[in-house]
C-alpha cells in the first residue's frame, strides 16, 4: 500500500535534478494528503445533514478533482502550472469551507500548514514574492477567523460536532505538517547519500586508471609525497620501481589496439599479484608504462621484486611477433631506492628518486629490453649496479 502512495506522489520526478525532484514530490504529497484530508468532512457533510451541506460538499468534490488533476499535471511535467494551481487550490477550498461551516471547524487552521512548506514548493521565489504570499496567508487566516463566525456562514455546524471538528483540524493540521517535514527530511538524507555516492564515484575516476583499474598518476604523486614526508619524520627505507612494456607501439601496429588493450589488462594483473602487501602500490604511469612505490622495502628488496615482475611478464607468454628481441611481451623495469633516509634531503627531491628510477629503466631498454636495471639515489652512497 504504502509503495503504491509512493509511485502516486513520484509522478514526474524521473529525470530530474535532486533538487526539483524533492519539489514536485512535495507537491505531489500536499495534494495527496489535501484530497485525504477532505474525506473526514465529506464523509460527515453526507450523513448528518446532506441537504444543509450541499453546496459545501459539492465545491470540495471541485476540490479533490483539482488535487488529483495536480499529479496528472506533473506527470505531464507542468510543473509550475501543477504547484501554482495547487496552492491556489488549497488557499480557495480552506477560505471557501469556512465560509459555510464557521471558522469555529478550525479549517482555517491549514494556512499554517500551507506555510510551513511553501518555500519548499518552489524552486526558486523571489523574497517579494515570499512576503506577499505569506501577507496573504495571513489576511485570509484573519478574515476566515474573525468575519466566518457562526451567525454569520451558511451552514453552521452545530455542537459537540464543531468542537470535534476544530480539534480534527488541529490534529490534521499538526499530523499533515509532520508528515510533510518528516519526508522532506528524508528525501534530504536520499539527496546526501546520492551526493557522497557521487562524489565518492567522482572521487574514483579521478584517480583510477579506466583501463586497467589500477591508480592513476595523481595517486603516484600523492603516494610519494606523504612517504617522502614520512622518511623525513622516521628514516628508513623506499623503492621505486619503473616499468615499461617492450616495443608496445609495435605491438598495436601488428595486433591492433584492442589487443593492446587486452595485453595491458593482462599485465596490470600480473605485476599486481606479484605483489603482497597492502602499503605496496602499483599505478598506471601512462600508456604502456607502470610504476610501484615499495614503503618500508631496501634497495635488495626492490631489485629482487623487480626481477620477479619481469619473470611473470615474460611467464604470461603473450605472443609478440613484431618485436625484434623476443618471440613473447617483456618488460624492461628500472629500480631505485634508499635503504637510510638522509635527514637534511630536501622534501621537494622526491621527484628525483622517481627520475633515477626512470632512468635506470632508460638503461635497461638501451642495454636491450627485458631486463632489470638498478640505479641508486643519488644520496645513497651505493654503486650503480645492473
Amino acid at each position: 500500500m504504502l509503495e503504491a502512495i509512493k509511485r502516486l506522489w513520484s509522478a514526474g520526478v524521473v529525470g530530474n535534478p535532486v533538487r526539483l525532484r524533492r519539489q514536485i514530490e512535495l507537491c505531489n504529497q500536499v495534494a495527496l494528503f489535501g484530497t485525504v484530508a477532505t474525506i473526514p468532512y465529506q464523509i460527515f457533510y453526507f450523513f448528518y445533514d446532506f441537504a444543509l451541506y450541499r453546496d459545501v460538499f459539492l465545491a470540495n468534490l471541485v476540490f479533490m478533482t483539482v488535487y488529483l488533476l495536480v499529479l496528472l499535471l506533473n506527470h505531464q511535467r507542468r510543473y509550475s502550472v501543477a504547484r501554482n494551481m495547487l496552492l491556489v487550490n488549497a488557499c480557495s477550498q480552506v477560505f471557501l469551507v469556512s465560509f459555510f461551516i464557521s471558522a469555529g471547524a478550525g479549517v482555517h487552521l491549514f494556512y499554517f500548514t500551507l506555510a510551513s512548506i511553501l518555500v519548499f514548493l518552489f524552486q526558486s521565489l523571489h523574497v517579494l514574492t515570499y512576503i506577499a504570499i505569506m501577507a496573504t496567508f495571513g489576511m485570509l487566516y484573519i478574515i476566515a477567523h474573525f468575519v466566518f463566525s457562526r451567525s454569520f456562514v451558511v451552514a453552521p455546524v452545530p455542537s459537540p460536532w464543531i468542537d470535534i471538528m476544530y480539534a480534527g483540524s488541529v490534529l490534521g493540521a499538526l499530523t499533515l505538517l509532520s508528515i510533510f517535514l518528516y519526508l522532506f527530511r528524508k528525501q534530504i538524507d536520499q539527496a546526501e547519500d546520492e551526493l557522497m555516492l557521487n562524489n565518492q564515484y567522482l572521487e574514483t575516476l579521478s584517480t583510477t586508471d579506466p583501463l586497467t583499474g589500477l591508480a592513476n598518476r595523481r595517486v603516484l604523486d600523492d603516494t610519494l609525497a606523504q612517504e617522502w614526508a614520512r622518511l623525513a619524520r622516521q628514516p628508513g627505507a623506499l623503492c621505486v620501481i619503473m616499468c615499461d612494456v617492450d616495443h608496445f607501439k609495435l605491438f598495436n601496429d601488428c595486433y591492433g589496439h584492442d589487443r593492446g588493450d587486452r595485453c595491458l589488462q593482462q599485465i596490470a594483473a600480473t605485476l599486481k599479484s606479484v605483489l603482497f602487501r597492502p602499503s605496496d602500490l602499483l599505478v598506471r604511469y601512462g600508456g604502456e608504462e607502470f610504476a610501484l612505490v615499495l614503503p618500508g622495502t631496501d634497495v635488495a628488496g626492490g631489485r629482487h621484486l623487480g626481477e620477479r615482475l619481469r619473470e611473470a611478464v615474460e611467464r604470461l607468454n603473450i605472443p609478440h611477433a613484431a618485436s625484434n628481441t623476443s618471440a613473447c611481451v617483456t618488460i624492461s623495469v628500472g629500480v631505485s631506492g634508499v635503504d637510510h633516509f638522509s635527514p637534511d634531503v630536501s622534501r621537494s627531491d622526491v621527484d628525483s628518486l622517481l627520475k633515477c628510477a626512470d632512468q635506470a629503466l632508460y638503461q635497461a631498454k638501451g642495454y636491450g629490453r627485458n631486463q632489470v636495471v638498478f640505479l641508486p639515489y643519488p644520496s645513497a652512497g651505493a654503486s650503480a649496479g645492473q
